[in-house]
Formats: C-alpha cells, sequence, structure tokens
C-alpha cells in the first residue's frame, strides 16, 4: 500500500457512489456502499491499509490527507449542486467527521478483521453522518427531492464562453473601467482572461478556483470586499443567482446575501459599477429610491437582461 493507492482508493470510492443520493432511503438504509476494490482492501487487506494510515501520522502527513478528502467530498457536492453552500467552519466540521472514520477503522481492526457485513455498517453509519452534517449546513427543504430517487438530478455550475458573458452582461470594453473583479469567476476564470488579454487589471475569485496570479479561492460569502476597492464588479450567473436561491428558499440564507449585496456595492467606487444577472428586482426597487446608486438595465439582442448599479457621487 502506497499513498497514492490510498488516494486512488478514495477517489474511486467517491466515484463508485458520485450519481446515488444519500437522502434516498429503503429499509433504513441508502443505497450506497463500498466499492468492489474498497471492500477487498477492507476485508482482504485490512492490516496494510491500516499501516498506511499509521505511517501517515508518523510522517505528519495524516491531517493534510484528512483534510483532502474532505476537501474532495466538498467538491463533488457542489458540481452536484451548486446551490450548496459550506463556510470555512463547516470545512473544519467535515475534516473532523472524516478523521472520526478513519480513527474508528482503526480501532476496529484492532479489535477483529471487518467482514462485509460489519463494513456495509460502518458505511451506512457514516452516511447518515454526511446527511446530517448536509442538512445542518444547508437545512432540509433543498434535500427533500434528493429523497424521491436513487439518483441525485444535477444542478451544476456551468462556465460559459467569455464571449458570450460579456455579451449578455453588455460590457461596454471601449469603457469599462478597472480595475475589474469577476465575483465567482468559475475554476477556469474564462472571462477573467479574457478581459485581460484585451488589457483590463481584472481578477477573479471562486470557491472552486485555485489561488494563482489574479484569481484567488475564495466564498463569496467569507470574503471582505473594502470599500471604494474596484471601478467595476461583474458577475454572471453566479452571486445573484445564489441571492434569488435563498430568497425563495424557505429556510435561505437571505439576510446574510442582502448584507454581502451592499457590502459589494460599497466596494465600488464613485462612478464604477457592479454589472450582474440574473436581476435582483426585490433589491434593485429599494435602491433605485436611494439617491447614491443608479439602477440601469441592460438587455441584450436575445432578450437577456442584466442589471447595471452604478455608484454616484456624494
Amino acid at each position: 500500500m502506497t499513498v497514492a493507492l490510498l488516494s486512488r482508493l478514495v477517489d474511486n470510492q467517491m466515484f463508485y457512489n458520485q450519481h446515488r443520493s444519500l437522502f434516498y432511503i429503503r429499509e433504513e438504509n441508502v443505497l450506497m456502499g463500498p466499492s468492489p476494490e474498497l471492500t477487498y482492501w477492507m476485508t482482504q487487506r485490512g492490516s496494510d491499509l491500516i499501516f498506511m494510515l499509521q505511517s501517515l501520522k508518523c510522517q505528519h502527513t495524516y491531517t493534510a490527507f484528512v483534510a483532502d478528502v474532505a476537501s474532495k467530498t466538498l467538491h463533488q457536492l457542489v458540481s452536484t449542486n451548486q446551490f450548496l453552500h459550506f463556510h470555512a467552519k463547516h470545512v473544519r466540521e467535515l475534516t473532523e467527521l472524516y478523521d472520526r472514520l478513519f480513527i474508528r477503522i482503526q480501532k476496529l481492526f484492532q479489535k477483529q478483521s471487518i467482514d462485509k457485513a460489519m463494513l456495509s455498517l460502518l458505511f451506512q453509519q457514516h452516511y447518515g453522518h454526511l446527511r446530517d452534517f448536509l442538512i445542518r449546513t444547508n437545512g432540509q427543504a433543498m434535500f427533500a427531492k434528493y429523497a424521491e430517487s436513487e439518483y441525485t438530478f444535477w444542478i451544476p455550475c456551468e462556465e460559459y464562453t467569455p464571449e458570450l458573458q460579456a455579451e449578455l452582461l453588455g460590457l461596454d470594453m471601449a469603457r469599462m473601467q478597472e480595475p475589474v473583479l469577476d465575483i465567482g469567476c468559475g475554476s477556469e476564470a474564462r472571462l477573467v482572461f479574457y478581459l485581460r488579454s484585451h488589457g483590463f487589471k481584472a481578477y477573479g475569485t471562486d470557491r472552486l478556483a485555485k489561488t494563482e496570479g489574479c484569481v484567488t479561492q475564495g466564498d463569496w460569502l467569507e470574503t471582505t470586499f473594502e470599500e471604494s476597492q474596484w471601478d467595476t464588479i461583474i458577475s454572471h450567473m453566479e452571486f445573484t443567482n445564489h441571492f434569488i436561491h435563498h430568497h425563495l428558499k424557505a429556510d435561505g440564507n437571505i439576510y446574510e446575501y442582502a448584507h454581502k449585496y451592499m457590502e459589494i456595492l460599497r466596494a465600488i467606487q464613485q462612478g464604477g459599477s457592479f454589472i450582474y444577472s440574473p436581476c435582483l428586482p426585490f433589491m434593485e426597487e429599494l435602491l433605485d429610491a436611494r439617491s447614491s446608486y443608479q439602477v440601469e438595465y441592460i438587455h441584450s439582442s436575445t432578450g437577456y437582461k442584466a442589471t447595471k448599479i452604478t455608484r454616484l457621487g456624494s
């Protein structure tokens, strides 16, 4: 057993169950379980598996390994449903959940070997902990549909071509002020690099992106947008799309999103703009009555509508 093999076991296990729902329960169990490969290692080569976990601890890499497992799990969850949201404290909580799982596996092997029945029970209990974690962090309402089918339905976060995003947002390349920040730029930050290729000082942030150069990995609810920092802020089918989701959701996080929306507006310099889609009529009608902001709507040739909020001078 090597570290590479252990990581592959984890990846293959996630792939094995990726289309099945944690919330579809029949005869008190979810229709998920260990992959044949993991079953072999757990029931036939358990001592090798435990030795590797212990080696990771001796090499002081165990904590990083568990954190990576938690990170991969969150990435798979968010890739399945883009409206799932996790704070930094939730990442730590999930990491602790996996730590307890690995500790329990080690303790079981110290007492006895693990057969298929015990392995199945171990995983069913783990899936129960994951369900509790998801409900605790994202509420009960959004998982109701997932209890109706064995297989998950996907609400992915697609990355559009930068040209299409620029067109739908009505970006005026000749007049757009910089620096520019793309909130929810996507893992590939396509619009950011498109703007930079046209000479703009453009930056992006996204929870699925890797921090590199002009792009940072970050959760918009946990990111502090400093006042008067940006001339143009853009967000296509990201921040406001999630804002609407929470506005309509029975147990949505509407107040935190409203607070962050106003923080983003204050991050625009006087004369600068926040350009986004979809529109937020329930917020824009309030802004329209304030003298410090001007609300405009941009209509594309395809009938698509975006909002442009300009911060006026005092």
